[in-house]
């Protein structure tokens, strides 16, 4: 089985998950990055030896540090249980999308019609980035038109219009589903006018028994492969985990983490800052500028890693996505939902010489010992609770008030609230 790293399962940012129930389907996982009270965390066995020369940088950089590959590919079970997308399959989207969702439902199925419904919200919003693959999988052991809705869809895409049947047998889900097969087909054909079909040939196709045989099989062939039901979603030819809610704050989520694996890294950063120099950064948000003055000799991977992807613009145009009042304001992850990451994850470098104890102060957030990544978090009170766990790098000097006027945002509360407000770019400066 693929691993499901683009989802939510490694969470390299965030590091709680807080589950809130939703009224369509169920729960939705929302990070919550910081705990209250965090796992016990050995410091580094020693301070490092000052100066570094430049080798044991590279070194300290190389041996704290592990890539993960951003785009991992289905594994052979996957790829041999499921075709790949075909132009014989109906299709919604860019065929150039970056995600496809390949969906196996049964138009009868009440949980297919949501479905249906959050993957059309999803296709406005994402209209060239996401592609919906329909596919067959008609449980008639369950639902008793479940080969006549078939049938239907089948008979509408004889005229081109299949999607059209789609939308219509699932917008009306709730007319047709307790009707009987015989008044399910006179409704049917009531509507082949609505729909602007030719009555006469769409009855003709629906009375075709290759359509019906075309149902069957698809049932059968679902059946001895293993499926569970319906719906059953494929992400990128993998299977959406069990685990993990089918609505609309998951699926975008989904689609945004993927989007996110086109920017991620193959490998952990080189080394790009000189410790003969002093290093800072200017954060530009939509409600001021910070400056942070970094700490280099105490945390040289963590400040390096800080530089590197501020340069590569990996900060540019991002929301501060968790912000709590008195507590912390944190960002770093490009989605915006607090579990993305740059596609590697190095140590938690922890100074014995710093800690939690002042507003003002820059660390990495992460998901336990040496899973940092990108997201960092700076704190508008003392901590002292987070000692030992996240690794300080650098402290505000000019800004604090620009900090407190961060809007507040809670990410575990349900429905998410709205996206918060904008880190515009990091701009590193370099003094001799």
């Amino acid at each position: 089985m693929a691993k499901y790293h683009w989802l939510f399962l490694l969470l390299l940012a965030g590091q709680l998950s807080t589950a809130c129930q939703s009224k369509a389907l169920v729960s939705v996982p929302i990070s919550s990055p910081i705990p209250t009270t965090p796992p016990t965390i050995p410091t580094l066995s020693k301070a490092y030896q000052s100066p570094l020369s430049r080798a044991d940088l590279i070194r300290l950089i190389a041996n704290g540090c592990t890539a993960k590959s951003p785009r991992p590919t289905p594994g052979p079970t996957e790829a041999s249980l499921f075709p790949a997308v075909s132009d014989g399959d109906y299709q919604r989207g860019s065929p150039a999308a970056k995600v496809t969702f390949v969906i196996y439902c049964d138009f009868q199925a009440q949980p297919c019609a949501q479905l249906a419904e959050l993957m059309g919200q999803l296709l406005r919003e994402f209209p060239t980035e996401v592609r919906w693959v329909y596919r067959y999988f008609p449980l008639i052991e369950v639902h008793d038109k479940a080969i006549l809705s078939l049938k239907a869809a089948e008979a509408a895409a004889r005229q081109g219009k299949f999607w059209q049947m789609h939308d219509w047998l699932y917008d009306n889900h709730s007319v047709w589903s307790e009707l009987s097969p015989e008044q399910f087909e006179n409704w049917l054909r009531k509507q082949a006018n609505t729909l602007q079909l030719d009555p006469i040939a769409f009855q003709k196709d629906f009375d075709d028994p290759i359509l019906a045989e075309k149902g069957k099989t698809a049932w059968k062939h679902n059946r001895s492969i293993g499926l569970p039901g319906v719906p059953l979603v494929l992400l990128n030819g993998q299977i959406w985990p069990s685990s993990l809610p089918l609505n609309y704050y998951a699926l975008r989520n989904s689609i945004v983490l993927s989007l996110l694996e086109e920017r991620q890294f193959e490998s952990c950063p080189p080394l790009v800052i000189d410790l003969s120099k002093k290093y800072s950064a200017r954060l530009e948000t939509e409600k001021g500028d910070v400056l942070v003055q970094l700490f280099a000799e105490q945390t040289p991977i963590t400040v390096n890693n800080f530089v590197f992807l501020a340069r590569q613009g990996w900060y540019d145009r991002i929301t501060f996505h968790r912000v709590l009042e008195n507590y912390i304001v944190q960002s770093g992850d490009p989605s915006g939902t607090g579990y993305g990451g740059p596609g590697y994850a190095f140590i938690s470098e922890i100074s014995p010489d710093l800690s939690f104890d002042q507003a003002g102060l820059i660390a990495m957030a992460n998901a336990g010992r040496d899973t940092n990544g990108s997201q960092f978090f700076l704190t508008l009170a003392p901590a002292p609770h987070l000692n030992g766990a996240y690794p300080i790098f650098g402290r505000v000097t000019e800004g604090m008030e620009v900090l407190y006027r961060i809007t507040p945002r809670d990410p575990s509360q349900f429905p998410p609230p709205p996206p918060g407000d904008r880190l515009f770019s990091v701009t590193i400066l370099e003094e001799n």
